[in-house]
């Protein structure tokens, strides 16, 4: 007897379902792809134990016909491409024909739908790749499609998947990445009876980004909205700006004709047009969503459609770095005043109050904890005064005679000339590290050390004054490190660092540019090291110099110095050092008075 046999129909095509659907996750991907290729602008999702046991997708598209309700669920069979030619054509999210297949396979699939062309309804049902008759019972508008008891047959696939409440937290997270994308659609996630998003309809991509973005506490006002195009495509970026940052890469987020992908490139050149605007280690939040020509792009590379191939790449990659290098600003942080509570009573709040106001718990307080407004508190203040304090009016007189007077001393200090409005006042040195200055009606605190590296960088850039050694340096390189300078001494020269080669693997420093004088060890040690480009070779030197000959944090600094250090910080256009890191904060005048409860 041979040893070759075809497969059992039911068995192969669970094995090919495996390569589809791998969790509930999976099978919420096809479904609402399928709903939002059907016009839908209001798609309900409702899973139960994590999606294992029952997940449904409600929709109000334009339904299914009974005629086409009769070809679902078979291999292969879509509305979304008719010829080859359309493969390199493809308008719709999904288009391989393998999603209903695959999941009416590996569960029990009932779908129900209401053509609006027909207007006609019906109900189909796949149980486990066993298909019953279509009957005529359906919703009044759309299509409602449920999945129950996923992998029931299938008990070794189905021991592989996480507890419900993971695969519950799996299923959100799919639904936000395709929401983003749709903001004129509305999305309602629902788990185990409980609702656990809703998003309404948006007019903006922006608008939809930050239902997401404020999750994670960042502002409106911290996102920006940047626009690029080439031929053929265009590229809108919601981008946080340098006071939103990560540790990692997972809030660059991709989309490729709405499609969320995972794309390296696009991912590299975000992090590019950033640049040192972030700190080393940091990664931004930023929503990247091309629109591409369809034949451009090639989404036929794997079941989950993750991945895809860009022609034109190149452009896109360039478009997208130079819309993020010209539109984004750095922004200086600001230390902003906490928002107060106040009681009637006497007696303070403890820790633990504290502790729970801010993990954002409610409270039941005692009648006598009840909490007040400042304007309330004012007004028992005054009463109280009143009655215990016969010469309250005289004294009130007083009080408000002295607000005139200093409504008036600002109003001259408003009125004075702008050179002079605009003096720079230092205070002092905090902490052996923060100079600290009052400019306007602003308080500066201001990292030394970052501030004169900055400084020294902008001077090396600018000014290269080169001295000779009278005895040159030798230093001994590597194979890679000897060839590689073989073909690029002449950068180092251009930065005012001449080398000669002596013999194989040893090198001459002849002259250094003034500012390296005390630091002869880092610059070998960087020469040594560094395989870089020019232009990043120039940048990171620079950097390695302006950080060594800086002002060290624990040193002190006299007041002129500091002073002098000062003026050339405010001259900047950007307060940050060469490593990216913004190196002042402020605090307004009223927020500082706001937050010791003066208001006047």
């Amino acid at each position: 007897m041979g040893r070759i046999n075809l497969l059992d129909p039911l068995l192969s095509s669970r094995i090919a379902a495996g390569e589809v659907i791998e969790r509930p996750q999976s099978i919420l991907r096809e479904l609402l792809d399928n709903a939002l290729d059907a016009g839908a602008d209001e798609i309900r999702v409702s899973i139960d134990g994590g999606g294992i046991d029952r997940l449904s997708v409600f929709d109000n598209g334009g339904g299914i016909s009974r005629e086409d309700l009769a070809l679902i669920g078979q291999r292969h069979a879509t509305s979304k491409i008719h010829t080859q030619d359309d493969l390199y054509d493809i308008h719709t999210l999904g288009f391989r024909g393998e999603a209903l297949y695959s999941i009416g396979a590996v569960s029990r699939l009932t779908i129900a739908t209401y053509s609006e062309e027909t207007k006609e309804g019906s109900t189909l049902v796949i149980d486990n790749g066993r298909r019953e008759d279509i009957t005529p019972s359906s919703p009044d508008r759309g299509t409602s499609v449920t999945a129950e008891n996923l992998f029931a047959d299938i008990p070794a696939r189905r021991a592989f998947l996480k507890r419900p409440s993971s695969e519950a937290a799996l299923c959100r997270q799919l639904l936000v990445s395709k929401a983003l994308a749709f903001p004129s659609v509305r999305f309602v996630f629902v788990s185990d009876g409980a609702i656990r998003l809703d998003w309404p309809k948006c007019t903006s991509l922006k608008e939809r980004v930050m239902y997401l973005y404020r999750t994670e506490g960042i502002a409106d006002a911290d996102v920006d909205e940047l626009e690029a195009e080439g031929e053929g495509f265009r590229i809108s970026i919601i981008a946080g700006n340098s006071s939103v940052k990560r540790s990692d890469r997972k809030e660059i987020r991709v989309y490729v004709n709405n499609r969320p992908v995972d794309e390296y490139s696009i991912v590299q050149a975000v992090t590019y047009g950033y640049g040192e605007m972030l700190p080393g280690g940091s990664f931004p939040y930023a929503a990247v969503f091309i629109n591409d020509a369809p034949e451009m792009v090639d989404f036929n590379i794997h079941p989950a459609k993750r991945e895809v191939k860009i022609r034109n790449r190149a452009e896109i990659h360039h478009a997208i770095t130079s819309a993020l290098q010209n539109g984004l600003k750095r922004k200086i942080p600001e230390i902003t005043p906490v928002q107060k509570e106040f009681y009637l009573d006497n007696t303070k709040r403890t820790d633990t109050l504290f502790s729970e106001e801010r993990s954002g718990k409610t409270f039941s307080y005692s009648p006598s904890h009840h909490r007040v407004s400042e304007s309330q508190v004012a007004e028992r203040i005054n009463t109280e005064y009143r009655e215990k304090d016969s010469a309250w009016l005289e004294k009130a007189k007083a009080l408000q005679k002295e607000r005139e007077t200093r409504r008036n001393e600002d109003q001259k200090e408003t009125e004075k000339q702008p050179e002079e409005r605009h003096s720079l006042r230092y205070i002092g040195q905090a902490f052996h590290l923060f100079l600290i200055a009052e400019r306007d009606d602003e308080l500066y605190l201001v990292d030394q050390h970052a501030a004169h590296e900055r400084i020294l960088y902008d001077e090396l850039l600018s000014q290269r004054t080169v001295q000779n050694l009278l005895v040159p340096i030798e230093i001994e390189m590597d194979s890679i490190g000897d060839e590689f300078l073989q073909h690029h001494a002449e950068v180092y020269t251009k930065l005012g660092i001449m080398l000669s080669r002596k013999e194989d693997g040893v090198w001459e420093i002849t002259a250094l540019p003034a500012s390296c004088r005390a630091i002869e060890s880092e610059i070998i040690d960087f020469i040594q090291s560094t395989r870089i480009d020019e232009k990043e070779l120039e940048t990171k030197l620079f950097a390695v110099i302006a950080c060594r000959a800086a002002i060290k944090a624990g040193d002190d600094i006299d007041r002129w110095s500091a002073e002098a250090l000062l003026k050339k910080v405010f001259e900047l256009e950007e307060p940050a050092c060469p490593h990216g890191r913004t190196f002042l904060i402020k605090l307004s005048e009223k927020d500082l008075r706001t937050m010791v409860g003066r208001t006047q």
